[in-house]
């Protein structure tokens, strides 16, 4: 079991490391991170509060990923915001933090092929933003 458990440890790390990077797409949408730990807690079972987001050019929110709130009439946090449709929130089957990652970035890419724009990165433009930044959505 040890070896299992430093595997997820490792996960976590990784995920834990995408903590207030934005990325840049080659379109000028961007995708930004937060992670940090949490308590562990019903709502919370994995020790993290996260959210994932993607903006279009003028920082408008068109699709995430996040557990910063419960969903109405369910105990879990953990839920997706439909791409153009943010109102609209989905249960999301938190399995893992490689997973949430992985289906994270799916869920851009089928994004932008509904857009008719390419799922291509501006690498160059990675960057970790400061503290106070625009103000948006912060995991609680």
């Amino acid at each position: 079991m040890a070896i299992y458990e430093s595997m997820l440890d490792e996960a976590m790390r990784r995920l834990l490391d995408y903590d207030r990077r934005r990325y840049w797409l080659a379109n000028g949408w961007s995708i930004r991170f937060r992670v940090a730990e949490a308590p562990v807690t019903s709502g919370r079972p994995h020790g993290i509060k996260y959210s994932f987001t993607l903006h279009d050019v003028d920082r408008t929110r068109l699709l995430g990923f996040d557990n910063a709130h419960g969903l109405p009439r369910v105990q879990a946090y953990d839920h997706r915001h439909r791409f153009r449709r943010t109102a609209e929130l989905v249960p999301y089957d938190y399995r893992g933090a490689d997973e949430l990652i992985c289906d994270f970035f799916m869920a851009v890419e089928m994004a932008c092929g509904q857009e008719g724009v390419p799922f291509e990165f501006e690498a160059e433009d990675i960057e970790l933003e400061p503290e106070d930044d625009d103000g948006a959505e912060e995991p609680s």
